[in-house]
């Protein structure tokens, strides 16, 4: 029960693009715009969703529901990502880029199997799910590249975050790997460090990357809030 959204960074990618996993330094663009958007995470963490998981009373069909709506943000996010890449210049920008796309087609092979829907035409998402998709899609489209991996940090993070909250879980817990398969930040770390070595040779615009970062936590949170029927 990972994140599906979450980019998974092999040691020979990590190695093959110099990057570290280690936390960014404490003055990077990484906890800037962390900092910037920690009272929406807090809020995320606080969500009925999230606490059913952290309870392991969360029902079990409403779990459902939320992966397939996620599902239509997953396959219509593939392509932003190459759109992205597409533009990009920079070596292992263009790899991470490249990487993302991956992650989602491979996730969207297995959609069908896990439940039993050819593709994301039948999906009804929820309204927040749909305006997540739209805003991801006019980044990649609109702004630089670099900026499109910066809008892919909040996902990377917020749910690595939100696992070492709930850990350890309860025993018996049914959304246990859940938890212990979100608890990972390395590969957010690894973006937050090559944002810092981007910065040496690149501009980026921090005022913009915080504005977009928030933006994209908010519907990261407001995805959590509004999965639940009220």
């Amino acid at each position: 029960m990972r994140n599906n959204r979450a980019t998974t960074l092999e040691t020979s990618f990590v190695k093959e693009h110099n990057l570290s996993t280690a936390p960014p330094p404490k003055d990077s663009l990484f906890w800037k715009m962390w900092e910037a958007s920690l009272s929406i995470a807090e809020q995320a963490l606080h969500t009925d969703f999230i606490q059913g998981i952290k309870s392991g009373t969360l029902d079990p069909v409403e779990y459902g529901g939320f992966n397939v709506s996620d599902a239509y943000y997953c396959f219509n996010g593939a392509e932003d990502y190459l759109v992205a890449e597409k533009k990009a210049t920079d070596k292992a920008l263009k790899a991470f880029l490249l990487k993302k796309y991956i992650s989602y087609q491979n996730y969207n092979q297995t959609f069908p199997k896990i439940w039993h829907l050819k593709n994301s035409e039948g999906i009804v998402p929820s309204k927040v799910c749909k305006e997540y998709s739209q805003f991801e899609s006019k980044v990649a489209a609109t702004q630089d590249p670099i900026y499109t991996l910066i809008v892919m940090i909040p996902c990377e993070y917020l749910w690595a975050w939100l696992g070492a909250q709930l850990s350890p879980p309860t025993s018996g817990n049914l959304y246990a790997s859940w938890i212990t398969g979100n608890n990972d930040p390395h590969g957010a770390y690894a973006m937050g460090n090559f944002l810092e070595a981007y910065q040496k040779n690149h501009t980026i615009d921090e005022g913009l990357a915080i504005e977009l970062y928030k933006q994209a936590i908010t519907f990261e949170y407001e995805n959590f809030n509004t999965a639940l029927k009220k």
